[in-house]
């Protein structure tokens, strides 16, 4: 309405307007919102976190986590004195945003100036994290908002986001910290102190790509991951889950993958060394019933490797689908093993040994 397509600069008196308008249109809104005693205000949108950033980056501020009242009309004035293009330059713009960041800017003065807000505080999440929240919040896992960390309840609403197969993603990340455990007690392999948290996390999202397709899920489950905000994690962690998730299946981490150019040798091992045993955790549930009870690796008395799996039935898929990762587990950890599957009877146990 009152910058249609226009590349040239705007000038303060169209500005005003634009301020004006919104004063009209939100008059309800700001009346509704002037009865409560505002303590601190929280802003969430690519337009708010942009405007911080170029605070950020042209006035030299100390963080780019908020946005001050004379800060934006500073920047604000500015840019109007520039054309589309010059916008485009602006230090700290996102340059996609530039057509649109005056009359985003002027919403978040009006609002300021009306609600008397002297500084917003600036959150990476958004409408879908709260909705997320809200939805938590009324659903059987209300309990989750208040008992995870912010680490674990990151994991879970990506997870929800993405409607994952919960039962699935939860079995397979048992059994891939039971095979972690194993390993570990048995000083096979001495694993870093995160790695175990890690493994748990990329279990459970390692499918969550399926909702945009089932033959490339992990390319899509990878790239989800990385390009998402999880709060709580480390660029370098984001990476290790993203690559658990890509590697759960079909191509191994080989050192020339594109996937892993640019990461450090720590990173590197982490994913080579847990994709392995989410990939033998995968194959414990590849019919997705959850038949597989238990697991752990143990020594036998020939001093050969053995994954013992305790099963309610026949579980042929599943060893079948083991048997398959047992030339990259050598590989990786330096052991052959076998298999032994314990049939759950009642109360009876009948033990059936697998060579394969």
């Amino acid at each position: 309405m009152f910058l249609p397509d226009e590349a040239g600069p705007v000038s303060l008196e169209r500005y005003e307007k634009i301020k004006a308008y919104i004063r009209y249109k939100g008059a309800e809104v700001v009346k509704e919102l002037s009865r409560y005693r505002i303590g601190c205000t929280i802003g969430s949108s690519g337009t708010l976190e942009n405007l911080a950033k170029i605070a950020f980056v042209y006035l030299h501020r100390e963080s780019s986590e908020k946005l001050g009242y004379e800060d934006l009309k500073k920047i604000v004035r500015d840019m109007c004195a520039l054309s589309l293009e010059e916008r485009r330059k602006f230090p700290g713009i996102n340059a996609q945003r530039a057509d649109i960041i005056i009359a985003g800017a002027a919403i978040i003065e009006t609002l300021m100036e009306e609600l008397e807000i002297s500084e917003i505080k600036i959150s990476k999440s958004g409408l879908r994290e709260g909705l997320l929240v809200d939805y938590l919040s009324k659903s059987e896992f209300s309990h989750l908002i208040t008992q995870m960390s912010v680490r674990k309840s990151s994991i879970m609403q990506m997870g929800l986001a993405c409607n994952f197969d919960e039962e699935h993603a939860h079995i397979v990340s048992r059994r891939a910290l039971e095979l972690f455990d194993s390993i570990q007690a048995l000083g096979i392999y001495e694993f870093r102190e995160e790695e175990r948290e890690l493994l748990e996390y990329g279990a459970t999202l390692h499918d969550i790509g399926m909702f945009l397709s089932y033959d490339t899920h992990q390319s899509h489950a990878y790239h989800l991951i990385r390009e998402s905000s999880l709060p709580g994690f480390q660029p370098e962690e984001i990476e290790i889950i993203a690559n658990l998730a890509y590697f759960h299946r079909k191509n191994t981490p080989k050192k020339k993958h594109p996937n892993l150019t640019g990461l450090n040798k720590d990173t590197v091992k982490s994913i080579r060394v847990l994709s392995t045993l989410l990939r033998i955790a995968e194959s414990l549930d590849r019919s997705h019933n959850g038949i597989i009870s238990h697991v752990r690796f143990y020594i036998a008395s020939t001093r050969s490797l053995v994954l013992e799996i305790q099963a309610q039935w026949e579980c042929q898929l599943e060893l079948w689908e083991v048997e398959k990762q047992k030339k990259y587990f050598k590989k990786i950890f330096g052991h052959n093993f076998q298999s032994k599957v314990i049939i759950d009877q009642g109360l009876e146990t009948l033990p059936v040994l697998y060579t394969f």
